[in-house]
Formats: structure tokens, sequence, C-alpha cells
């Protein structure tokens, strides 16, 4: 039933320090800062080539990431997110399973408007679970050319080598084409 593992959530207590941090020690690609009020956090996205690393701090005091550091004041890994391509149809399986979903079972819109679903980690071996539906992109015809969409363009070769007719450009460094304006923060 599960996919890939879309993310680890890592909780930090200061954003901007754990950005820096990927940035400058690992070397890693970070993108902005988004809030996500519905579920009363902000994150950034660390890219990786098989997947990603999702830094987590609250928006206020009633976040669960604030309860999170009370506990665990330096941070820590907060949750692991797969891949489902039906969410309703995961929550069913999982229910019947005996699974305790978060909420009342209703999905909330995450990262990049994908609907997600938390599960209590009492029954998932003390981890917190979050599902969040991936659909298969339905592509219409033979793809001609493929641009990087961001200057992390570099995660995504390993999910696109060896697809029949594509052809990844290694070589450019689209960050050194990006204008600084649009670097900030990154």
């Amino acid at each position: 039933m599960i996919g890939n593992l879309n993310h680890v959530a890592i909780a930090v207590p200061d954003l901007n320090a754990a950005i820096l941090q990927y940035q400058n020690v690992f070397g890693a690609f970070v993108t902005s800062p988004q809030d996500l009020p519905e579920h009363g956090v902000r994150i950034a996205v660390v890219n990786l080539s098989n997947t990603k690393i999702e830094l987590i701090t609250p928006l206020g005091e009633d976040s669960p990431i604030q309860k999170f550091l009370k506990t665990h004041p330096q941070g820590g890994i907060h949750h692991l997110c797969y891949e489902v391509p039906d969410i309703k149809a995961a929550l069913q399986q999982l229910q019947a399973a005996g699974l305790q979903v978060i909420g009342d079972g209703t999905p909330k819109l995450g990262y990049q408007e994908k609907p997600v679903l938390f599960f209590n980690p009492k029954d998932a071996l003390g981890v917190l679970i979050e599902l969040e539906e991936v659909r298969t992109a339905e592509v219409q015809g033979p793809l001609k050319h493929i641009s990087p969409l961001h200057t992390a363009y570099k995660s995504s070769i390993h999910s696109l080598e060896g697809v029949e007719g594509v052809e990844v450009d290694v070589e450019t460094d689209f960050r050194q084409l990006t204008p600084p304006d649009n670097m900030e923060g990154n």
C-alpha cells in the first residue's frame, strides 16, 4: 500500500539556523520557508536525490511542533511521511488494521497542496506516520523538453535517469544563472 518515503520531518527550534546548517555544512539546497497555518507550522524542504528532509518549526504556542519541542528542546525527528496513490483507500486500510488516525479522518492540504493524514505513533512502533497522496501524472504524448523548475534540479536527476527519450544535462549549474534576488534565503 505505501509507496516511497516522501520525507523525514525534523522539528527545529530555529528554522533559519537549521537552513544554514544544511546549506553550509552539508551543501544541500533548501527551499525558502513556507507557512502552513492549517498545520501550525513553518517549513523548509531539503531536496535530496532520493527523498526530502522537511525542517519544521512552530507558528504559535498551540502548534503540535511547539508541544514536541517542549519535550525535545534541541529538536529531533518528528515524523516519517510515506507516499500513497489514494489517501482515502489508505485511510480505510490502516483503520481496518487498527491504526488510529489523528483528527477526524478528513485529509488536510500539506506542502504543495497535497492531501495528508497523520496516524497515532502508539499504533506504528512509536513513530508518527504521515501519508501524502501523490498521484502519477498523466501525460498526453511524448515529452519533448524538460526544464528544471528550481535550482535544486540535481535532486531530480536520479528520478529522470533511464526514462526513455529524456536526456539529463548535469553540467549546467542553474544557481549561477539565477538572479541573486531569487536566491534570497536559499
